[in-house]
């Protein structure tokens, strides 16, 4: 299971956050995640879910708004996504649909896709996305998935 895969690679970290489209991995994978916050939103692929589409949520004092990002029409462009971003008062949106890998700015709020751990569609490995802090800035890094046997 690639998500598992990820997780032992990045142990120990604060919060795990799944941006939809396999929902029944998240909740495989998170069951025994005791004492680390996880956060989870629906993607297109997650029929019958009933968990929401689009969550503000915080993290170590940084607030993100997090969607798979079907909802906000991010293959058309990302004003939309960034202008809810704003409304909601977050410095960063973390979102996926595409399968591609996303970092930029726009309007001051950062812009975040993993990319894809399992399905990526932009001629990149398997990824996923850590984000970190150093001296209160976040720094957001897309991270490759190594299989198991290569590097």
């Amino acid at each position: 299971m690639a998500v598992r895969q990820a997780i032992e690679q990045e142990r120990p970290f604060d919060a795990f956050i799944f941006l939809g489209d396999g929902e029944d991995e998240y909740s495989a994978v998170t069951m025994n995640m005791g004492g680390t916050d996880t956060y989870c939103v629906r993607g297109n692929c997650d029929w019958g879910s009933m968990t929401t589409t689009v969550a503000a949520v915080e993290v170590k004092g940084h607030r993100f708004l997090i969607c798979h990002g079907h909802t906000f029409g991010v293959r058309d462009g990302l004003d939309r996504l960034s202008a809810a971003a704003a409304l909601n008062d977050c410095e960063a949106a973390l979102f996926g649909h595409t399968h591609c890998r996303c970092l930029c700015r726009e309007d001051g709020i950062t812009l975040f896709n993993p990319g894809s751990i399992s399905l990526p569609r932009d001629g990149q490995p398997p990824s996923y996305g850590l984000i970190t802090e150093e001296k209160g800035e976040l720094i957001f890094r897309h991270m490759d998935l190594y299989q198991k046997g290569k590097v």
